[in-house]
């Protein structure tokens, strides 16, 4: 089995972990520190980290990569003849880079050069694409620059959001991984530089982009909330308070142009809260207000009093 180092940190990287675990020799693990995570701010080790700790795989959390000698020196000890990358959330120094024989292979959620950068995933649906996948990429100094030895796509699924496409490409990254692993080593695959002209990049989502805003198309205030879908959720405001949207359907239509942006236009108890934006009619169907629980649209009615005509701001 070929002997790795696996650098990765959230709930992508795990998956893929899980799988591979079994079919390499994994010596250590590499995720970021310890966070505060929640309302409540409590520490919590990452979803790669908590696997390591179940199956006594050595773990070690670095606060930087750069300039660190222990870390070097730590990796040179344990020999590997490759780091497998996903999800890691740090550059990993040409240093470190050039330890391994086979360096730094990395699993990236998207068909590079589309994507580059740290939301491969939530990008791709808020800006509402049909087809995504998954990139193996031998790593260099840039980000998500290195050439690939080879790429997997899938449809995005109308019914699809950041939680379903983050489980389906890790399993799909895993699987492209132990394909493509001994033909790295035996030498017989080698990897195709990118076309940097067609570059798109995909940074983390600000929280301005998690707002709502009810003028824009309503297919991409769909997309929006599939994105950001169930985490961090995106929001609205009903009433001064926040309210957040994990789920909805929309319908483009002009028949309620009368209404404003962001009025509910329609309350339809098999079809869901009625939202006008622009070209039509956004759905609600799964809801948070602020500081309660989640709720269907149902739930939601039998609470609070809805008016036609009613804003969201």
């Amino acid at each position: 089995m070929i002997r790795v180092i696996f650098f990765g940190t959230p709930i992508f990287a795990r998956i893929i972990l899980e799988k591979i675990y079994e079919k390499l020799n994994v010596l250590a693990v590499v995720t970021q520190p310890d966070k505060p995570q929640g309302r409540g701010k409590k520490i919590i080790p990452s979803p790669v980290k908590l696997f390591a700790m179940e199956k006594n795989i050595p773990i070690y959390q670095p606060e930087r990569l750069r300039n660190n000698f222990e870390i070097e020196e730590i990796i040179r000890n344990l020999n590997p003849e490759a780091y497998i990358v996903a999800a890691y959330g740090k550059i990993i120094t040409e240093n470190l880079l050039l330890i391994p024989p086979f360096g730094g292979i990395n699993i990236h959620a998207s068909c590079l050069p589309k994507y580059r950068g740290a939301s491969p995933i939530e990008r791709a649906l808020m800006n509402c694409e049909d087809e995504t996948g998954i990139s193996i990429m031998q790593m260099e100094k840039g980000l998500d620059t290195g050439p690939v030895y080879a790429i997997k796509k899938i449809p995005i699924l109308p019914e699809d959001n950041r939680e379903s496409l983050t489980i389906k490409l890790a399993n799909l990254g895993a699987d492209l991984l132990l394909e493509v692993l001994p033909k790295i080593k035996e030498g017989t695959l080698k990897p195709t530089p990118q076309n940097d002209s067609e570059a798109t990049y995909a940074p983390k989502i600000s929280k301005e982009e998690e707002r709502i805003d009810w003028n824009n198309h309503v297919k991409r205030i769909w997309c929006q909330i599939r994105a950001l879908s169930p985490e961090p959720g995106a929001f609205t405001f009903f009433r001064g308070k926040i309210l957040k949207v994990y789920k909805a359907n929309y319908e483009i239509t002009n028949n309620f142009i009368e209404y404003e942006n962001g009025t509910i236009s329609i309350i339809d108890r098999d079809k869901g809260i009625g939202i006008k934006a622009k070209n039509g009619i956004l759905y609600i169907l799964e809801l948070q207000p602020e500081n309660k629980k989640k709720m269907t649209y149902k739930e939601f009615l039998n609470g609070y009093r809805l008016s036609i005509g009613e804003k969201l701001e």
